[in-house]
């Protein structure tokens, strides 16, 4: 979640607030036995807002989960059908993030990690997953990330060891 949309929902929880204690307020006038007063409508009022702010975060999130999977499957059946054999070695390919552009990540076996090269990593593989994108609705070309793995407890001793 960016800070813009944080704000757009901050702002949509406000709104959505406001709009039950005026509707609250003109429904109470005719009860006025009723009503608690104002501070118990600004408490109902903000309960409403942390309400609508998390369902509108939750469904956000949701959105984004589903279409991150569903663009992974199609990135993960275009590979099994055209390098069978980067597959069954482990690499692959990872949706990392879904904005303006497409985040991919190269996905290494667990043996071998960046800085080593990747099979996949070459302009035409780059150019096949720029066309695989635009037919399913994501317009530009992806941006490319390399996963570290990281340093295991030994391999950390030994470069503090060292001077």
């Amino acid at each position: 979640m960016t800070l813009s949309d944080f704000w757009l929902s901050v702002l949509a929880s406000s709104i959505a607030s406001i709009l039950v204690v005026i509707s609250a307020k003109i429904t109470l006038e005719r009860w006025k036995k009723w009503v608690i007063g104002i501070g118990a409508a600004a408490f109902f009022a903000l309960v409403v807002a942390v309400i609508v702010f998390a369902v509108f975060t939750v469904t956000k999130e949701v959105s984004s989960y589903l279409t991150r999977s569903s663009l992974q499957e199609k990135i993960a059946t275009y590979i099994k059908g055209h390098y069978p054999e980067e597959l069954k070695k482990g690499y692959g390919v990872d949706v990392l993030e879904i904005r303006q552009r497409v985040f991919l990540g190269f996905k290494y076996p667990d043996s071998e990690a960046y800085p080593s090269p990747h099979p996949l990593s070459n302009p035409v593989f780059d150019a096949e997953i720029t066309k695989l994108l635009n037919n399913n609705g994501f317009s530009g070309t992806p941006a490319w990330g390399y996963p570290i793995k990281p340093a295991t407890a030994e391999e950390m001793e030994d470069l503090l060891q060292q001077k």
